[in-house]
């Protein structure tokens, strides 16, 4: 499932870069390219632990005594898709021109290298930082390192902001570093590019050296690395009271007092284990940040109502999660409540980021009187509409079928 939502993205941000790119003059694509660059540096700031962290492989890649560049080879493997698939809105916001395909052929070309040299620096810059975690994270919870980090901690009235096992401390800083790199790479290219035209490549590929350098410095101990780092987010992420998921609820009870209190319990336990298996917060405001980028570079309303229609329905077929067999069996969900009583439940899982889709679209008809009050609550209307529609086949795919079955 988790694939299947990268790859929804994935392509949702393809098709929002073929719409951008549409007609856009070399400027406008010189400055979309600055910001996929900046989408970039902050999804490789945070998702290569989730990716290389800890790896599933590793009893068997003990056992075959694999080398050190063995090792690094597998893990690679597992991290070049990763910034493969990062470089392909750069691809299509730089090339897609069907009205004049060679104008501006060299700019282009150059302004998509230079966004490809920072892209895959900063990937390859925070494959190092978190595949090589494991020692220095291994030092800050034995107390060989960050002194400074616990007397902060232990004399700070803000004790809930600084909550961080100190073990993943390394981690928590790799972020913000690897994100201002990036930034910094991204202010760099747009400064040179003023000087001389190929000097936008410089940055990109300095960075690139960097990365390569101090990955290569591993190559001799990266066995050390490796093990260490999967064994120390092993036990943070999967030990018996680990840290996690600390006492955090994904969603209180008190949360849902919207909800009718008969359908409370079901809708509040269907958040939960939406928020276990698919959270869709992140979805929802990368999906609220593209379409007002769409607003932004006044892109046809034919194209940004497509996109709505796309969003709209990947939001709401969301709650199909709720009916694998993994949460539940339709023989146990009809023992708690009836098909026509889980239709109900499952629209108001659906209406939970229903709110958020009218205040987007409310700011957007603030700025941009072209677009309405009126039309932000009748694409409101529709998307109430399709959290009903996707409740009702969902159910009807999963308890309704199996009740008729087995009647």
């Amino acid at each position: 499932m988790n694939q299947a939502a990268a790859v929804l993205l994935l392509g949702v941000l393809c098709y929002m870069s073929v719409l951008l790119a549409m007609g856009a003059a070399l400027d406008t694509r010189i400055v979309l390219l600055r910001y996929w660059m900046l989408l970039a540096s902050a999804v490789f700031a945070v998702i290569p632990p989730h990716v290389l962290l800890p790896d599933p492989h590793v009893a068997q890649l003990q056992r075959l005594n694999r080398s050190p560049r063995g090792l690094l080879r597998h893990q690679l493997q597992r991290w070049l898709p990763i910034v493969g698939a990062a470089l392909v809105p750069g691809v299509l916001l730089a090339l897609v021109d069907p009205a004049a395909p060679l104008a501006d052929l060299g700019p282009k070309l150059t302004h998509l290298a230079a966004g490809a040299l920072v892209v895959g620096g900063t990937g390859a810059y925070a494959f190092e930082r978190y595949a090589t975690l494991g020692p220095r994270s291994q030092a800050w919870q034995e107390g060989r390192a960050g002194s400074g980090y616990r007397r902060m901690k232990a004399h700070s009235s803000a004790s809930g902001l600084l909550a961080v096992p100190d073990g993943l401390v390394p981690a928590v800083m790799a972020t913000p570093r690897i994100f201002g790199l990036g930034i910094v790479m991204i202010i760099a290219a747009a400064y040179l590019s003023a000087l001389h035209p190929l000097a936008v490549l410089v940055p990109g590929a300095l960075l690139c050296a960097r990365a390569a350098q101090r990955l290569a410095g591993h190559v001799p101990r990266y066995d050390r690395a490796f093990y260490a780092t999967s064994a120390f987010y092993s036990e943070i992420f999967r030990s018996a009271g680990g840290t996690r998921v600390a006492d955090r609820e994904p969603i209180p009870y008190d949360a849902v007092y919207w909800v009718p209190h008969a359908f409370r319990p079901a809708v509040w336990a269907g958040l939960r284990q939406m928020d276990r298996r698919l959270p869709l917060g992140r979805f929802i405001i990368v999906g609220h940040v593209l379409l007002w980028v769409l607003f932004f570079q006044d892109a046809a309303m034919d194209a940004i109502a497509t996109y709505l229609v796309l969003f709209f329905l990947a939001k709401n077929a969301a709650v199909f999660v709720l009916t694998r067999a993994g949460m539940a069996p339709p023989a146990f969900h009809l023992t708690l409540q009836s098909p026509a009583r889980w239709v109900i439940t499952r629209f108001f899982v659906n209406l939970r980021w229903t709110l958020s889709v009218l205040l987007s679209l409310l700011l957007v008809a603030f700025f941009d009187s072209t677009f309405g009050y009126t039309a932000a609550l009748l694409w409101t209307a529709l998307d109430v509409l399709l959290a009903l529609i996707s409740a009702l086949l969902v159910t009807y795919g999963a308890e309704f079928q199996y009740r008729t079955r087995f009647a």
